[in-house]
């Protein structure tokens, strides 16, 4: 441990010896930076304890409250009792900007199924233009362009 004693603070009755009134102060700011250090470690130990302690305490009572609110069906919002599924879905609605999920799950499938098609479209060129070239129906400078173009 590291102590500073700062001695401007020191003054010396006119009557007193200045050995022993020194020593006494210095063990008087000496003890006064322990308790200090003492008091902080402790004060952060019952922090971290009271901490811990209360959010055991409320994660035990939240998931009971949860458990409740499932068992029951029902949530109270502005006074009235809505159900669940009613609830969720507004906070979905909220928080995603899908105001109809429906909708954009089938504009996002529809988009899918089109490059798909694009795609198997593609492929599917893409190999009667290489069978052709086996069979001998395509010239080889007509078949580089395709290929090439293809690729494009």
């Amino acid at each position: 441990m590291k102590f500073i004693i700062e001695v401007d603070e020191f003054y010396l009755d006119e009557e007193s010896e200045l050995a022993p009134a020194l020593q006494k102060h210095v063990t008087r700011e000496v003890v006064a930076q322990i308790w200090g250090k003492i008091k902080a470690q402790v004060d952060e130990k019952i922090a971290a304890a009271v901490q811990a302690r209360t959010e055991a305490i409320l994660s035990t009572q939240i998931n009971l409250i949860v458990s409740q609110l499932i068992d029951a069906g029902k949530v109270c919002k502005n006074g009235r009792e809505i159900p669940i599924a009613d609830y969720v879905k507004e906070q979905f609605d909220k928080s995603s900007g899908w105001n109809s999920p429906y909708e954009h799950v089938t504009n996002l499938a529809k988009a899918y199924g089109t490059e798909m098609k694009k795609r198997y479209d593609y492929l599917y060129a893409n190999q009667i233009v290489q069978q052709m070239h086996v069979i001998g129906v395509l010239k080889d400078e007509i078949f580089h362009q395709l290929i090439d173009h293809e690729k494009k």
